[in-house]
């Protein structure tokens, strides 16, 4: 007998993007099995047009109108809310592509705790990048990447579902930690709770809001400043080595840090200013030092990849800071790497938007 596909909750949380709220509805609402979809619209105290669009959708989508409360107050008032037996936090400024939740729904498997898959990048105007996040992918190395270093290869908010099972374990989340990057939290412990399942194609954009050659030197959309890049990574350990110890998980102590981390850590270093590299313990060099030991000790990449990594930190930290700043803002244009089928990618993204 056939397994029943379960249920998939689509939560849109949303403050302030009213020019972008639509699509995202649109691309929850079209999906290819609406009938095994809920979709749910969270407005954490808008202050623009939103409230406007998200009424124009009274009659199919589930509305929550709150008070200012941050990413994690919207997160927990949606999941209150979500009946499906799976959970995806979609948010406001992107999008899912017609297919998207039934593929998650044919993969997912019992024991399960994540399904997560690649996303086309595309710029503030919706217009395709050609290039797609994350750079890797973790499933089955995943839990040991997350006892080693507390990270793995995964995509933002919106490349990730999750089992509804695991998310009654960590959430609701602690709003007053987590106002934005709420999205750390069921990523980073997802691999303690069940399996990782990847999708390994694009089902959904991921918009980028800066310039890939801003002076923020910051890739994603998350953090306003390297401080607050900094402050993210640290309390992301934090919650994986506060998870891990109340399983009971073995891990290493203190944990190490993934590649994509280990860079912000050499830009915080050099760029930070006085306030970030004063949180930097026990030293900055120390945590330049950890930094790039745990660039080494990273099992998935080659040494040659490794050794330009390291060359690549070294001079960001060392090199007079003309040339360093020009480094560093070289490496934030070259972030992610191009699409294998870019035209492909770029023909599929031009005819779903055609559809809405």
């Amino acid at each position: 007998m056939p397994l029943t596909l379960p249920r998939l909750s689509i939560v849109i949380a949303n403050c302030n993007y009213a020019q972008f709220l639509a699509r995202a509805i649109d691309s929850a609402l079209a999906q290819t099995v609406a009938e095994r979809v809920e979709v749910i619209v969270v407005d954490d105290g808008s202050t623009d047009a939103s409230m406007a669009v998200i009424a124009s959708y009274a009659d199919r989508v589930h509305i929550l109108a709150k008070s200012h409360g941050g990413q994690a107050s919207a997160y927990n008032a949606g999941f209150a809310a979500a009946r499906g037996a799976l959970v995806l936090f979609l948010d406001a400024d992107d999008w899912l592509y017609p297919s998207a939740a039934a593929e998650v729904l044919a993969a997912w498997t019992p024991g399960t705790s994540k399904v997560q898959f690649l996303l086309d990048m595309v710029d503030g105007a919706g217009d395709p990048l050609h290039r797609q996040v994350p750079r890797e992918l973790h499933d089955t190395e995943a839990a040991q990447l997350l006892r080693d270093c507390g990270a793995y290869g995964s995509p933002p908010g919106s490349g990730n579902v999750y089992d509804r099972g695991y998310l009654h374990q960590v959430m609701p989340l602690d709003e007053s930690a987590w106002r934005t990057g709420a999205d750390s939290v069921p990523i980073l412990l997802a691999p303690a709770y069940g399996r990782i399942v990847s999708l390994r194609h694009a089902l959904g954009a991921y918009r980028i809001h800066r310039p890939l050659d801003d002076d923020a030197l910051l890739f994603n959309n998350g953090a306003s400043s390297l401080q607050s890049e900094y402050q993210r990574i640290c309390t992301g350990k934090r919650a994986v080595a506060e998870g891990l110890d109340r399983l009971g998980v073995p891990r290493a102590e203190p944990l190490g840090l993934a590649p994509w981390e280990a860079r912000t850590v050499a830009m915080c270093a050099r760029f930070g200013g006085s306030q970030v590299r004063a949180t930097m313990l026990p030293t900055p060099r120390a945590a330049v030092w950890q930094a790039l030991g745990s660039v080494c000790r990273w099992p998935l990449i080659t040494l040659q990849r490794k050794a330009q990594l390291v060359l690549w930190m070294l001079g960001v930290t060392a090199l007079p800071l003309p040339m360093a700043h020009r480094l560093a803002r070289m490496h934030r244009r070259r972030a992610g790497l191009p699409d294998r089928s870019a035209h492909a990618a770029a023909a599929r993204l031009a005819a779903v938007k055609s559809r809405f």
